[in-house]
């Protein structure tokens, strides 16, 4: 159950758009069991005494603060610039695995990475200006995961040998 309390956190509107779309609209409220609630649970504390609540026009993302089993919601309500910005990269973090993982999932269905985009965009209700950056973040996932399958190891990991300490070589039993 969420109190009444909303904090206001500086935000890319594209990622308040994005959450909008996943938890509804502003003030966020997130399920229970979120990462983001946790994070809020650890990160919030008591305001300072010559604290005003800011306005960051367009970039404000509001959110409603449950009610935590060990903080009150009503003295604990300030989260301080450095702990926004941790809690603004969390945000972008979910953002690009959701969004590395669509797209992914849509190109393998055999969609046009074009129109994938299309889709990502129109489901989270985000603008058609961050469609380059999404494309070009994109092609830099591809060359990452084309690198990363290129240089792994070739090991079994389901084998286990003795391996001797000194020389890092396998000892055949």
């Amino acid at each position: 159950m969420a109190s009444n309390i909303v904090i206001k956190v500086k935000c890319e509107p594209y990622l308040i758009r994005f959450l909008e779309s996943l938890y509804g609209p502003s003030p966020i409220t997130f399920l229970k069991n979120s990462n983001f609630n946790t994070i809020l649970d650890v990160f919030l504390e008591k305001p300072p005494l010559d604290y005003s609540e800011p306005d960051y026009g367009d970039s404000t993302l509001l959110i409603r603060l449950p009610y935590f089993d060990n903080k009150n919601v009503v003295f604990n309500n300030y989260l301080s610039p450095t702990k926004q910005r941790i809690f603004k990269n969390e945000i972008w973090k979910f953002f690009k695995i959701t969004f590395r993982s669509e797209i992914s999932k849509y190109v393998v269905m055999g969609l046009d990475r074009q129109d994938a985009l299309e889709l990502f965009i129109e489901k989270y209700n985000l603008t058609q200006d961050s469609w380059d950056s999404l494309e070009k973040d994109f092609q830099r996932y591809l060359k990452l995961r084309r690198y990363h399958r290129q240089f792994r190891m070739k090991k079994n990991t389901s084998v286990k040998e003795a391996v001797c300490p000194e020389t890092f070589i396998p000892v055949n039993s």
